[in-house]
């Protein structure tokens, strides 16, 4: 299969900060023919004619990143294209209606959504919509041979200041606080801006392998970023929020994930009742990790994007 897949300018590239944009990206090219176009689209007829015939073309999650409203325009020949068109939603919580509408007027055939409204997005855009969680690799996220050196780790945006309205309002800043207060032996790396940014993807990835806990939250949108399947992937203990129900399938508390309550009311409990039972913990380690690496890794998001694309053909023969 020959796919042509569209972005922003350099987002893709493995020196990106957020490598993320760039996995499934990765993983279609050990799997497929992928000819990458980075920059603005004014018409994908004029595009497609410097490339051989391919026979899907795909907007990658930098091409959703974009703030500029102008961006999600109709596309001259993208709505006539007679091959799948798939659309690949990023940050909702901006520009969420020009997005969709970016899709519906360019008649787009398939949106990949992580967030647990996909449906909802594909019933507004009037497309066929499928979860394609953001998730991690193990070639990067593995089992490391280091000291467990701290007792509860997390590095990421602090969402302070009310970033984050709702039940998880200020939550990373109230955890923060918590933990001082009861003096836990934590690896904290948290901003409210970029400064908190650790070099280098390697050293990020070490510095989870050296926790015996992991701490991720959802996002603004009740979203769950990589860093939730990257703790699985590193056999670090997943300590995150109660999941929204449209979750309960893949988080589960005590099997793969331990989770608390929003309003921290059993946080210090269960996070010293982990920290005490070593094999609890091993144990829900070891499920999470077969868990993640049979099913959610960027690989298995990369083949279920090619056989939605190829149902999309077969339906048109």
């Amino acid at each position: 299969m020959k796919i042509l897949y569209i972005d922003h300018g350099g987002v893709v590239s493995d020196s990106h900060m957020y490598q993320y944009y760039g996995d499934l990206y990765r993983e279609l090219k050990s799997l497929a023919q992928v000819i990458l176009y980075e920059g603005p689209v004014d018409d994908i007829n004029r595009i497609l004619r410097f490339y051989p015939p391919v026979d899907c073309v795909v907007f990658g999650l930098g091409y959703f990143a974009q703030s500029n409203p102008q961006v999600y325009r109709k596309i001259p020949g993208l709505s006539e294209l007679s091959i799948p068109v798939v659309a690949m939603l990023h940050k909702p919580q901006n520009l969420l209606a020009e997005k969709l509408e970016f899709c519906k007027i360019n008649n787009m055939d398939l949106l990949l959504d992580s967030q647990s409204t996909y449906k909802k997005h594909g019933e507004i855009a009037g497309i066929k919509a499928t979860r394609s969680w953001f998730t991690a690799t193990p070639n990067v996220y593995h089992p490391r041979d280091v000291k467990k050196s701290y007792d509860l780790g997390f590095c990421g945006a602090l969402h302070g200041n009310g970033k984050i309205q709702g039940k998880t309002k200020d939550l990373r800043v109230k955890i923060h606080n918590l933990l001082d207060s009861n003096h836990i032996n934590t690896y904290w790396n948290a901003s409210n801006t970029l400064d908190y940014r650790i070099n280098s993807t390697e050293e990020y990835a070490t510095k989870i392998n050296e926790c015996k806990l992991w701490l991720a939250t959802t996002g603004p949108t009740e979203d769950v970023s990589p860093r939730f399947f990257e703790v699985m992937l590193s056999k670090t203990l997943l300590f995150c929020n109660e999941m929204p129900e449209q979750y309960g399938d893949v988080f589960e508390d005590g099997f793969n994930c331990v989770t608390f309550k929003n309003d921290l009311s059993d946080f210090m409990e269960k996070l010293v009742y982990y920290l005490e039972d070593e094999a609890a913990r091993a144990l829900i380690i070891e499920r999470a990790y077969k868990f993640c690496l049979g099913d959610y890794t960027w690989k298995h998001m990369a083949l279920n994007l090619l056989e939605e694309i190829k149902g999309i053909k077969n339906d048109r023969v």
